[in-house]
């Protein structure tokens, strides 16, 4: 983990420990004194707030809710209580655990503000991790591990995020990867690296307003929409189509899919349903938006789709990398599992354009594209013991059908409503695809962890 520099004082401190990591000594000090009887209410108590926090920074920053019920669970049990039950949904957590004495403790905390920092969830699922490790393996007392969880998770939830500038030039150049990737010249690639700087610019300048996620997309499409067609009038671009979408990806609710997908695998109904509902939200918020910046200045009837895909394969495994990255950083990935995002993503991109020419269908490029993504971010979460979810979010971008999303509503405002419903079809279609190929993929890799832990035992009995 990280070495902020604490010092520690013998007054000050009830325990310091100090851990041995691959590369550097840590010293965690200064912690808040817990009493070294766990059947002492306080500590219960205490116990029960680090569970409950762990839960929360899972959700806060873009996590399934079954990944925060579990480590939830697992940090308790790390902590000295076995027995407990955590309850998550979009925008509550709760746990409860049942002490020595057989008296419970029950915790609730609504979820008020969300964000999407997966590097926050892959630190939470580390600690998670090395807990487990230490009550079991190392047998450390419970009353020493909690002050180092309590202290972590403070660390983890101060930790700072990317600064503005970065996160908007990554919007650009993201911008600008799908630009090219979609068929678009050098010329519409620049106008969107522009366009997607100044809309990223716009919702920070409107973040104070802490608008909803809806009210969001709904800014962030108008923007995109009417500078767009600003660049079609001024004679820079001939349509605002390619423009338009290559933008529009940068806003696709890309997270609330993946963990609907997961959550609904896990068996999780109520909160995948909730998941589905708010993708919806935004896609629909997306193309409201979209869609006042088409009224004001209407494309022509003869529009041409701009929802194309460069057949180079060298030149499409570098834009769909660099697009990868791109969503990568601005979901605080960390450097190290940013290449093997953007590795997955570029190389499912490419299997995405050998399946849709193979088969002739872009749907069947979209289910073996998503599934390859999903699979590849199961053996890197199983190889680097990190959440799927920080490789799936980033690789499954290039896919999400925007520009499906952009046309639908293209062809609805100018009254062509046989290819609104054309278009609307292949869009659900692709979006139906792409949640099978994760969905499989996810469900063979629970299937083959639970058969892991079936045959682990059966290994223990040749001893005997």
């Amino acid at each position: 983990m990280y070495n902020d520099g604490i010092q520690c004082t013998p007054k000050s401190v009830s325990n310091a420990i100090i851990r041995k990591t691959g590369r550097q000594f840590l010293t965690i000090a200064c912690f808040p004194a817990y009493n070294t009887d766990m059947r002492s209410s306080t500590a219960n108590t205490g116990i029960v707030d680090i569970a409950l926090e762990s839960g929360l920074l899972i959700l806060q920053n873009g996590g399934e809710t079954y990944r925060a019920e579990e480590t939830m669970t697992s940090i308790a049990s790390s902590l000295g209580f076995c027995d407990s039950s955590a309850f998550v949904t979009p925008t509550v957590v709760m746990l409860s655990i049942r002490d020595q004495e057989g008296k419970s403790r029950t915790r609730l905390q609504r979820v008020s503000s969300r964000t999407i920092n997966l590097g926050k969830i892959a630190r939470v699922n580390e600690l998670s991790r090395r807990l487990a490790r230490k009550s079991t393996c190392l047998a450390i007392p419970a009353f020493k591990l909690a002050p180092l969880a309590s202290a972590m998770l403070s660390r983890i939830a101060r930790s700072p995020s990317h600064a503005p500038q970065w996160v908007i030039l990554a919007t650009a150049f993201a911008s600008f990867c799908f630009s090219l990737l979609f068929h678009g010249s050098m010329t519409e690639a620049l106008i969107a690296f522009v366009i997607g700087a100044l809309m990223r610019f716009a919702l920070f300048a409107l973040s104070p307003l802490v608008l909803s996620s809806f009210i969001q997309a709904m800014v962030g499409g108008a923007i995109i929409s009417l500078l767009a067609s600003c660049g079609v009038a001024l004679g820079l671009i001939q349509s605002s189509g390619n423009v338009s979408i290559a933008v529009l990806m940068s806003l696709v609710p890309g997270v609330a899919i993946v963990n609907a997908i997961r959550d609904i695998i896990a068996g999780d109904l109520v909160a995948g349903s909730a998941r589905v509902l708010e993708a919806f939200v935004i896609a629909a918020g997306l193309s409201i938006g979209a869609a006042l910046g088409l009224f004001l200045f209407p494309v022509p009837v003869g529009y041409a789709s701009a929802i194309l895909a460069r057949p180079e394969r060298l030149s499409a495994f570098a834009l769909a990398f660099g697009a990868t990255a791109s969503f990568a950083y601005f979901f605080h990935i960390t450097r190290y599992d940013l290449l093997w995002a953007s590795l997955s993503g570029a190389l499912g991109w490419l299997v995405y354009l050998w399946a849709a020419e193979s088969s002739l269908s872009p749907i069947s490029g979209f289910f073996a594209g998503a599934l390859f993504v999903g699979l590849t971010a199961e053996f890197f979460a199983f190889f680097f013991k990190k959440p799927a979810t920080v490789y799936i979010v980033p690789g499954i971008i290039p896919f999400v059908p925007g520009g499906g999303m952009y046309e639908t509503m293209l062809f609805a405002v100018q009254g062509d409503i046989a290819a609104a419903s054309v278009t609307g079809f292949n869009t659900l279609s692709a979006a139906a695809s792409i949640a099978v190929g994760i969905a499989l993929a996810s469900s063979l890799s629970r299937l083959l962890s639970r058969l892991g832990k079936l045959v682990s035992p059966l290994r223990h009995l040749r001893h005997f």
